[in-house]
């Protein structure tokens, strides 16, 4: 799993290995008990940084000064994902007219790189290092881009709360995963258990795929849903084709490029779902779908990668 030791005895497989069932399994709760999922999204900030935690104790200090050190890919992956999938969601929101989930769909392409990215480029074989930098830095832009992007909504721009955003990233990011990564450089023995913080990461996404799949409970009960699942694929597949643009680029080894794709490709349904629920609540459901089918798209693509590199090796 790229560079994080494994465990010197398998006993039960990995929570994180299995990702792709249990999302599903998440998602389907999610719209069966909308009212659980309502009364849990409060807790999404507390299970954004329990995702970076658990990827942040798999990287020392040592392995992200590497990183800094071979900036272009780094640069190029944000640029892509700042530039080239905003507009393109400005597209879908243009090519709508401007309703409820062109709004929904601009917004969740302007949303910062997905926190769970990490956990999936990591499953999928990529450097933990790597992904997590992407993943943060992505994430600390989206701070300052973030609402520049949504001014193009108009009038409702007005009402994106950029305290609120800095305050909840700050909290879900940043500290989580200063204080993984200083707690894996301090304390080594860290180091035997990454398949406990792995799991921790999928357990907090589960969580989260439940809170997300309750909010587009709206969404897959109306009249739109093809609308917005079309529009939802729409962003996957252009996110996909961005990240692996981006990886074959760089032209770094296989599990750094992996570290770029998937950042590049995924986005923040859980800060997206709350940006919407703050200046557009009736477009808030498209957050939620698009993060369940990215992340089942998303995790099979990972764990078909993972099967692949398995089988080269036997």
């Amino acid at each position: 799993m790229g560079d994080i030791p494994q465990a010197p005895r398998r006993i039960t497989p990995a929570l994180h290995e299995a990702l792709v069932p249990l999302v599903a399994v998440a998602a389907v709760l999610g719209v069966l008990l909308p009212g659980t999922a309502h009364l849990l999204r409060p807790g999404v900030p507390y299970m954004l940084a329990g995702q970076v935690a658990g990827v942040a104790l798999t990287v020392t200090g040592r392995q992200i000064v590497p990183v800094l050190r071979r900036p272009r890919g780094l640069v190029v992956a944000l640029v892509a994902q700042w530039i080239l999938m905003p507009a393109f969601g400005y597209a879908l929101f243009r090519l709508t007219g401007g309703d409820l989930v062109g709004q929904g769909a601009f917004i969740t392409a302007v949303a910062p790189a997905e926190i769970t990215s990490a956990l999936v480029a990591v499953v999928a074989g990529a450097e933990a290092a790597t992904a997590a930098a992407v993943m943060s830095t992505s994430v600390a832009l989206g701070c300052i881009l973030t609402p520049l992007w949504l001014t193009l909504l108009g009038d409702q721009s007005h009402r994106v709360d950029r305290g609120s955003l800095i305050a909840e990233l700050v909290f879900s990011v940043a500290l989580p995963l200063v204080a993984g990564v200083a707690l894996r450089t301090r304390f080594t023995t860290l180091a035997r258990h990454p398949r406990r913080w792995l799991d921790l990461a999928g357990i907090s996404l589960l969580l989260v795929v439940f809170v997300g799949a309750g909010a587009a409970r709206p969404v897959l009960l109306s009249a739109r849903l093809g609308e917005a699942v079309a529009l939802a694929t729409a962003l996957i597949v252009w996110g996909a084709a961005l990240g692996a643009g981006v990886a074959i680029s760089t032209r770094h080894a296989r599990k750094i490029q992996l570290a770029l794709a998937f950042p590049v490709g995924m986005r923040e349904f859980g800060i997206a779902t709350a940006v919407a629920l703050s200046i557009a609540p009736r477009a808030a459901g498209f957050g939620g779908l698009y993060g369940v089918l990215m992340m089942l798209a998303a995790a099979g693509a990972a764990a078909g990668l993972r099967r692949g590199r398995e089988t080269e090796r036997r």
